[in-house]
């Protein structure tokens, strides 16, 4: 979109636009107020805007539609250098002056293209994973407790348990179904058939029988937890031991 006082420069601009095949100029305004229910329905991607024009100067102009939910990118274009200083406080990616050079437009449409590639780029990378929680029961109550803060979980005849630093709450999981929801964070192990661990939450390994360990957590009680025969290699290979 196009918005200049100038008709001869508003045609003149089009003219020169018509070289990039990827643009499209979808309207032409001679005042921001004229323009501002086009640029809302419309939601144009890049805007050429003038600064000094009656009613209401492009640099207040620029300033308001920061507020849009989806403004514009905007190329300012003046006569007057003086304003370059203030247009750089505005939303404007570039600044031409005119005349417009042909060279000028070609660097402004370069920057506009490289910051909607960024964009893409961002747009498309997936919304950050929310933190999974598992719920406990503690005095009637079901209380959710978030993944990253579990300690480590246990059987003990047939009920499953989870500890956090300070507590040790009953689970209504079997270990099976809670050891898939701590596996998708690499940071728990099955070190025995009883028990799943934080690795992240290891105070210290004990060499114990049989060439295996005696787990320390790092919890307020320091539980020890034992590493099975079985569970040796893939405990080691993790450790890096």
């Amino acid at each position: 979109m196009i918005i200049d006082d100038e008709p001869a420069i508003c045609s003149e601009l089009e003219y020169m636009l018509k070289k990039y095949i990827d643009i499209q100029v979808v309207s032409i305004h001679y005042n921001p107020v004229e323009a501002l229910p086009q640029i809302i329905e419309l939601e144009p991607d890049l805007l050429f805007l003038d600064i000094q024009m009656p009613g209401m100067n492009g640099l207040e102009f620029a300033k308001k539609l920061n507020q849009l939910s989806h403004p514009p990118l905007i190329i300012f274009s003046t006569a007057f250098h003086e304003h370059a200083l203030e247009a750089f406080h505005t939303p404007a990616v570039f600044y031409l002056t005119k005349p417009i050079l042909e060279s000028k437009l070609d660097e402004a449409i370069k920057k506009v293209k490289s910051l909607q590639t960024k964009k893409k780029a961002t747009d498309h990378q997936p919304p950050p994973a929310l933190e999974e929680y598992v719920c406990v029961r503690k005095d009637n109550k079901i209380i959710p407790i978030q993944v990253s803060q579990i300690f480590f979980a246990f059987v003990k005849e047939r009920e499953l348990y989870i500890a956090t630093h300070d507590t040790i709450e009953k689970c209504d999981l079997s270990l099976h179904e809670l050891e898939a929801i701590l596996n998708k964070t690499g940071s728990f192990f099955r070190c025995h058939r009883n028990y799943v661990i934080n690795l992240k939450q290891i105070k210290e390994m004990i060499p114990w029988f049989h060439n295996t360990y005696l787990i320390k957590m790092n919890d307020g009680k320091q539980t020890e937890i034992p590493v099975s025969r079985g569970k040796m290699k893939a405990f080691r290979s993790m450790m890096n031991l």
